[in-house]
């Protein structure tokens, strides 16, 4: 008959265990929580750098530097946890567009929330990792010494504190009054001050312009009293009216797609339906559009013909996080435009996952892709600088990849920005649909025939509605354009467009079917 399962001589082996687990746990938790509190990280914003850090107050609180109130509005978030965000430099020429591009980028701020909360969670998984690993260490060297010390001259310490234990008792009180009045002097002077300034007070951004309606959204904001609201409420009315005409432009635009709905068309059995963007050049604002269009269609796949930003500066990344936010459920495949340029929108795009092609075939939903980012080097406003090759020579060595694939194994689809750079695998009939952007108009679907083969040219007008490279705004400078591509078995079987209005309607092109 076996004994009981808890017994004194068990309880005794496993104390030690039980006392260094704990021993870890405390310190793991206290170092990692200490390390998180005080942690921050500079990131890229909007068009601002910033310094991110976490908070325990719940709210999410903007620092605008001291011409601006502070804004705060709720996190919602487990935990109480907050986020302080102090905005610094900016590459903004003024303040009016400054502010004209906060607030844009404020009416479509998911990609940006998705990015701070991926900034925040990163720094509470490398203090986590910073604490379990000094837990790991405490631990270790106090079972080291445990160890060292051995049993008989731990029984020896033992009996010596129980025989001096008055005096113990003693020197123990010392030295916690010792570490108390430590303390005090450290932490007390800054607490018995009497504050120059009183704390910070909140109020509702709608009662501060009680003029304007605001959406649900803007109703959480709170601004912090001061000289700086009271003097700035110019400016914080113009930045409200200019993301309330943002809003509901574009909110109007993905409600009318439902509309419309019907006339799209939708993926059938055995379709697989993908969304062409292009030349968005920062226009987050079409994003919601788009993500509609790709939701009615039953689309699987966006592709993206590049220039999604005007001149490739860090600051516009958050094109490619609203990007990646607003098609998180869709799989991406991508290419940069000339005016992407620099290395941050496709660093950016491979971060966030999309699939940027380098001239090598990839397959995605059975689809064969081929394609490239631009060479050419454009900024806002500034003439094009040759890349490491030329668009002819791109053209060519695209085309000697496509026509090298095996005959059971075609390209299916090459995407390309500049529609130059597929005129070499049209004319040699090495790809069944090739696609573009960067004219800013649609051009095609021309079909013909080569070496038996059907080939299809499209050039996507601007998705952003862009004039020139520029295309942030609270409205479209022209019509913003997003092409839906059919596909059976890996093969394209039809094209569709869907064009947003300058009037804010939404026009539905007829399904165009390819040649088999």
């Amino acid at each position: 008959m076996s004994g009981p399962l808890v017994t004194r001589a068990r309880l005794r082996k496993a104390a030690p265990w039980g006392a260094l687990v704990l021993l870890w746990l405390v310190v793991s938790a206290s170092v990692g929580l200490l390390g998180f509190g005080n942690d921050s990280e500079r990131v890229t914003i909007g068009a601002h750098a910033a310094n991110v850090s976490p908070s325990f107050d719940g709210h999410a609180t903007l620092d605008l530097g001291a011409v601006l109130p502070r804004l705060r509005l709720p996190t919602d978030l487990p935990g109480g946890l907050g986020i302080n965000i102090d905005i610094q430099e900016t590459d903004a020429d003024n303040l009016n567009e400054l502010l004209t591009r906060d607030a844009l980028i404020a009416s479509q701020p998911d990609g940006e929330i998705a990015r701070i909360r991926e900034v925040i969670r990163e720094m509470a998984v490398d203090n986590a990792v910073a604490g379990a690993g000094s837990g790991l260490l405490v631990a270790v060297v106090v079972a080291t010494a445990w160890a060292m010390v051995g049993p008989r001259r731990r029984r020896e310490l033992w009996v010596a504190v129980h025989n001096s234990e008055r005096r113990v008792q003693h020197r123990a009180i010392v030295v916690l009054v010792a570490m108390l009045i430590t303390i005090a002097s450290i932490f007390g002077p800054g607490r018995m001050r009497t504050p120059e300034t009183p704390p910070t007070e909140w109020q509702p951004l709608s009662k501060l312009l009680p003029e304007l309606s605001f959406d649900e959204r803007l109703k959480t904001v709170e601004v912090a009293s001061g000289f700086s609201t009271t003097g700035g409420i110019g400016i914080i009315k113009t930045a409200v009216e200019t993301y309330e005409r943002s809003t509901e432009f574009y909110g109007q635009l993905r409600d009318r797609v439902s509309r419309v709905g019907g006339r799209i068309h939708q993926a059938a059995e055995g379709e697989t339906i993908a969304l062409l963007v292009s030349d968005r050049h920062d226009n987050i604002g079409m994003d919601p559009f788009a993500a509609e269009v790709a939701k009615v269609a039953g689309a699987k796949v966006l592709i993206d013909a590049g220039d999604d930003s005007s001149s490739g500066q860090a600051w516009e990344v958050f094109s490619i996080n609203s990007l990646a936010q607003h098609f998180r459920d869709l799989k991406v495949v991508a290419v940069a435009g000339n005016h992407d340029a620099g290395g941050h929108i496709e660093d950016a795009m491979r971060k966030n996952k999309f699939t940027v092609l380098d001239s090598k075939p990839v397959e995605i939903e059975g689809i064969r892709f081929l394609g490239d980012s631009d060479p050419t080097r454009t900024g806002l406003g500034s003439a094009d600088s040759a890349g490491d090759e030329t668009i002819a020579e791109q053209s060519k060595r695209l085309a000697d990849v496509a026509c090298d694939q095996p005959e059971d194994e075609p390209i299916s689809t090459m995407l390309v920005h500049d529609p130059s750079s597929f005129q070499d695998t049209a004319s040699r009939g090495c790809a069944s649909l090739l696609l573009s952007g960067h004219l800013h108009r649609q051009v095609g679907p021309d079909t013909k025939t080569v070496g038996g083969r059907s080939v299809t040219t499209f050039t996507n007008g601007t998705t952003g509605g862009a004039a020139y490279a520029f295309a942030l705004g609270y409205t479209l400078r022209r019509p913003g354009q997003v092409t839906l591509v059919t596909y059976v078995k890996g093969r394209p079987t039809g094209l569709q467009t869907v064009v947003a209005e300058l009037t804010g309607e939404v026009t539905v092109g007829p399904y165009k079917p390819l040649p088999a």
